[in-house]
């Protein structure tokens, strides 16, 4: 299973990186942010309900390569939630295909991959992949967002969603 999840995750990262190559080229303007974020974490897992998540993120843009359109966000990030005897971190990189929907409003989609701990209810640390969708606005070095994604675990035991709301600030 973990082979799968390494080939999965590796192959939604070169659909994310092919599909915006029609005519890109390296990039240079990665406007690097950090945010802190807060949400909502629901885990598949019975008998547990959902539980406030918050967490940290470092994001930049283009890491290397631009598309001809839009641009490719990495987001690096750190998560926590406590709830019902059940404790989860997870460390993620999710890379999102993102388009400029107006003015300072990006809209955009991709997958990502992960690691996952996991404290209570008979559950294993796991590899992850999920896929997810973003939102982000700069005002000046103002940055705010919304982000959900769901994340398939290597056993399955843990699967979940996470939608966080994230403020930063851009470099």
């Amino acid at each position: 299973m973990r082979q799968t999840i390494r080939t999965l995750a590796a192959a939604l990262i070169a659909v994310t990186l092919a599909v915006p190559a029609v005519a890109g080229d390296l990039g240079t303007n990665a406007n690097p942010s950090v945010a802190a974020k807060g949400g909502w974490w629901e885990a598949d897992v019975q008998s547990v309900d959902g539980a406030a998540a918050f967490g940290a993120e470092f994001a930049i843009d283009n890491l290397g390569y631009a598309p001809a359109y839009g641009k490719l966000h990495h987001m690096l990030s750190w998560n926590h939630a406590d709830h019902d005897g059940l404790g989860l971190d997870s460390a993620e990189w999710n890379v999102h295909w993102m388009l400029e929907a107006r003015p300072n409003l990006w809209l955009g989609l991709g997958p990502g991959v992960g690691w996952v701990w996991a404290d209570g209810q008979n559950l294993s640390d796991s590899a992850a992949l999920q896929f997810g969708a973003s939102a982000h606005s700069v005002v000046g070095h103002a940055i705010f967002g919304i982000e959900s994604r769901y994340q398939w675990t290597e056993a399955g035991s843990a699967d979940n969603w996470l939608t966080m709301l994230t403020v930063g600030y851009r470099f």
